[in-house]
């Protein structure tokens, strides 16, 4: 009955592709589904990029199909972010993965509050948005490393940041958070690789179903606007939250 193992991969990775394009956390199903598979937990974690890639690469060429991408901003956040995911694939290959969830989890639920007080940070159009500054850069590289050495909460941690310029586009933010998570999920990809911590045949079949995530999560955001995807990234971020605190 493999083939049974092999759907659940396909729907897990579906419904955390639709996830990860418009909020980000995705991983928190992929993982347990992988983990279920029989992989262990470091082996989980590299395979897990290999869907999270090919995902991101077509929620990026789903939103830039609908104009809804702003590619010199794209790169210039990029640079910083990208910097710092050998580092943390370096950590998440030396270090328990259970070092910093409880900080971060704790830091997703009072995000999630604030957001919930003073929704205009993310959704009040701006105007004259905030430049892109060099005090910015250590934010994306930190968020490098997270990224590096677990994944899971990538895209939350970017639309977090992004909303620090206050444009007030969070479609645009979206397209943005997926072309930096594949940048640096391709990075981690090959540090996971070059250790020998990729099984291509699951992270393959679940690839199959986040690539399909993917575009129908951009088409969603695309379509629904800043409302839904707002209300998606607090109930994730929500969900985040406890997950890492308390699970």
């Amino acid at each position: 009955m493999e083939w049974l193992w092999y759907l659940l991969l396909m729907v897990a990775g579906f419904l955390a592709g639709i996830i990860n394009t418009i909020a980000g956390g995705g991983s928190f199903l992929t993982l347990p589904a992988l983990m279920l598979f029989g992989l262990d937990p470091k082996l989980a974690n590299g395979t897990n990029r290999v869907a999270i890639l090919l995902s991101s690469a077509a929620a990026v060429a789903t939103f830039r199909r609908h104009g809804q991408f702003n590619q010199r901003l794209a790169f210039r956040l990029a640079v910083p972010t990208l910097l710092g995911v050998p580092v943390g694939a370096l950590m998440a290959i030396y270090l328990p993965t259970d070092t910093f969830k409880t900080l971060f989890g704790v830091m997703f639920l009072a995000m999630a509050v604030l957001l919930c007080l003073n929704p205009k940070r993310l959704t009040q159009i701006n105007a004259q948005p905030e430049k892109l500054s060099w005090k910015m850069l250590p934010i994306f590289f930190a968020i490098g490393i997270y990224v590096g050495f677990i994944q899971a909460g990538l895209g939350i941690l970017l639309m977090l940041a992004m909303s620090l310029l206050n444009t007030g586009d969070l479609v645009a933010s979206s397209a943005i958070k997926n072309w930096i998570a594949f940048i640096v999920t391709l990075t981690a990809t090959i540090v996971f690789v070059s250790y020998g911590l990729v099984q291509w045949a699951p992270g393959l079949v679940m690839a199959i179903g986040n690539v399909a995530g993917g575009v129908t999560g951009a088409k969603l955001a695309i379509r629904k606007g800043n409302r839904f995807v707002f209300v998606f990234l607090v109930v994730v971020m929500l969900a985040t939250g406890v997950k890492l605190t308390f699970f």
